[in-house]
Formats: C-alpha cells, sequence, structure tokens
C-alpha cells in the first residue's frame, strides 16, 4: 500500500485513521467514565490490576496477531497510557458528589 501513494495521499490516509482512532478513544472515555460511575456506587476501587493485566494480555494477542510494525512494548506502553487517562476520568467521575439543594432558610441566613 505504502509504495503506491504519494506522501500527500499516506498523510491524508493518517488524518482519516486519527479521526477513527479519536472517535474511538472518546467511546473508550465515556465507557470508563459510565465505570467510574458504578465503581462509586459499589464501593469498588478504581484501580484493578487484575482487570488491566487482562486488558493488556488481550491487547498483546490481537497485536500478535495482526503481525504489523508495533512490538509487543510499543502496544503495551500505548494502552498503559489509555488506561491511565481512563482511571482518571474514573477518578474524577468517583470525586464527583451531587450539591444538596439549597433551602430557602439557607437563603435567609445568608442575607
Amino acid at each position: 500500500m505504502a509504495a503506491e501513494l504519494s506522501l500527500e495521499a499516506l498523510r491524508e490516509e493518517i488524518d482519516k485513521i486519527d479521526e477513527v482512532i479519536v472517535r474511538l478513544l472518546d467511546r473508550r472515555a465515556r465507557c470508563a467514565y459510565a465505570i467510574g460511575r458504578i465503581k462509586k456506587e459499589m464501593g469498588a476501587n478504581i484501580y484493578e490490576p487484575q482487570r488491566e493485566a487482562a486488558v493488556m494480555e488481550h491487547i498483546k494477542q490481537v497485536n500478535a496477531m495482526l503481525g504489523g510494525p508495533l512490538d509487543e512494548g510499543a502496544i503495551a506502553r500505548l494502552y498503559e497510557r489509555i488506561m491511565d487517562e481512563a482511571r482518571r476520568i474514573q477518578r474524577i467521575e468517583a470525586k464527583l458528589e451531587p450539591e444538596p439543594p439549597e433551602q430557602p432558610d439557607d437563603l435567609i441566613e445568608r442575607e
């Protein structure tokens, strides 16, 4: 593929792929946000090393099947960062507490 395409065509292809990647990362982040909400309700820990190990094993298997230019270390580094951001999103969600509604008495006392 690369040999037949010009530099500009390859860059256009990368731009299209990047858009798909960003959309997929957005979907993944939205799932992580929802998981953070569920974990908060369950009182579960944000960091789950067993789950992260399972995700890493899975993505390494998929990457190996593709046989592309990203080696195991490269795909692991990329996913470590993705999972770091997912935990950050979950922590943000876990800290969000609904604000109690203001009572009329509260408003009077402040005046």
